[in-house]
């Protein structure tokens, strides 16, 4: 950025050099919060460098910001990055329940999910190369708008590289009886889209698929639909067709529950007819992806994008990404306290830019907002001060984890 640097920029240069005489001249390759964090608890573990910062923002509303950042060098041998989760889709738990279960080094809470009804997620998840949930229709997703020109599908990824990608995922699915083909719209979606047809398998869980069928694709509140049907498929057979059920299918059964236009399509596929139902998770715009969590573009070539919100200021959740892939930065900012203010969305992607972080992305914020971290014979610790007490339990988390 050099002499052009951004309010955001020159307000964090001019923070207290936390206890040097004076602020260190930004590196050259123009990143300025680098002499600004400072190391806090137990070293780094290999192939991570987390850091605190604090700042104040500069306009008339503005106040006092602190925040905390984890590096990563996905090029070290000693960590992987993962997307963590409960045992079942429509679960949740907290971060350092899924950190702590894993093992994990550092993590973050996830994308956004339907917080109070089935904690499904909002967005698309891909967990160990496999579809886990393709997320909901846009109008049925608790989250905030995207910027123009951007894909709501966009997600933060990590290739089986291991590099990082902000890109886009499409859900394929189809069920094929005969000549009769059938579209699915989605795996795990806590709303089957008006007229359509979602697809359940063993990890949804015990929630209710009737209630996938309730609400439109633009009102959670809206009420549920009065033609419905469910087809259970095991085997390459239809074995059950009724209303649409609850509880944990069996072992390799399938769930396809139909609303509307959706539900008369699949009442042509008595017990007993012989069907193929296959899916999968296209990469729009990068290499297969094994990770990948659902995500709102902040940031791309070193710019925030434009149109981002500009007016409510909350606790964040974000994820850098070098230009490369190579190298990641996980990013929480406090909020809805006097000690910090929080950032608006727009403030953030500025934020992850003065970072050094030319792609950026956010994932859900407010009483999400949660950092683990694990130091050097240290045990997971929460390093940012969340905004919820108790602790938000969230539908996953991006963790980095000992190989």
């Amino acid at each position: 950025m050099g002499p052009r640097r951004s309010a955001l920029a020159l307000a964090l240069a001019g923070v207290l050099a936390l206890g040097a005489a004076a602020p260190a001249p930004p590196p050259p390759d123009g990143r300025v919060l680098d002499q600004l964090l400072a190391p806090r608890g137990a070293p780094d573990l290999p192939g991570t460098s987390y850091r605190e910062f604090t700042t104040t923002l500069p306009d008339p509303r503005g106040g006092p910001l602190r925040g905390d950042v984890v590096e990563v060098d996905l090029t070290s041998p000693a960590v992987r990055v993962d997307l963590l989760t409960p045992p079942t889709v429509a679960a949740v738990a907290t971060v350092p329940e899924l950190a702590g279960r894993a093992g994990a080094v550092a993590a973050i809470n996830g994308g956004f999910f339907d917080e109070g009804g089935s904690g499904a997620p909002v967005g698309a998840e891909i967990v160990a190369g496999a579809p886990r949930s393709s997320g909901v229709p846009v109008g049925r997703r608790p989250a905030p708008p995207v910027p123009p020109g951007e894909d709501a599908d966009t997600v933060v990824g990590i290739d089986r590289a291991g590099r990082a990608h902000l890109a886009r995922v499409q859900f394929r699915g189809r069920l094929v009886a005969g000549r009769r083909t059938v579209p699915l719209a989605g795996l795990d979606g806590y709303a089957v889209p008006v007229g359509g047809v979602g697809v359940f398998d063993p990890a949804w869980g015990d929630a209710s698929r009737e209630a996938a069928t309730c609400g439109s694709d633009t009102d959670p509140r809206a009420g549920c639909s009065t033609d419905t049907l469910e087809v259970r498929v095991a085997g390459g057979r239809v074995t059950a067709v009724g209303p649409p059920g609850e509880g944990r299918l069996p072992a390799g059964t399938l769930a396809l529950v139909g609303r509307d236009q959706g539900a008369a399509s699949l009442r042509a596929l008595p017990v007993g007819t012989r069907v193929a139902v296959d899916y999968r998770f296209d990469a729009v715009d990068s290499p297969p992806l094994r990770v990948a969590v659902g995500a709102l573009p902040l940031a791309r070539a070193g710019r925030p994008l434009p149109g981002l919100q500009a007016t409510e200021r909350a606790p964040r959740t974000a994820v850098g990404l070098s230009a490369d892939g190579r190298r990641l930065w996980l990013v929480t900012v406090d909020g809805r306290q006097d000690a910090s203010i929080g950032t608006t969305l727009a403030e953030l992607g500025r934020l992850l830019t003065d970072l050094g972080a030319p792609v950026a992305a956010s994932l859900d914020g407010g009483g999400s907002t949660t950092m683990v971290r694990r130091g050097r014979d240290e045990d997971l610790t929460v390093v940012n001060r969340p905004s919820a007490d108790p602790l938000r339990a969230v539908t996953d988390a991006l963790a980095v984890l000992p190989r």
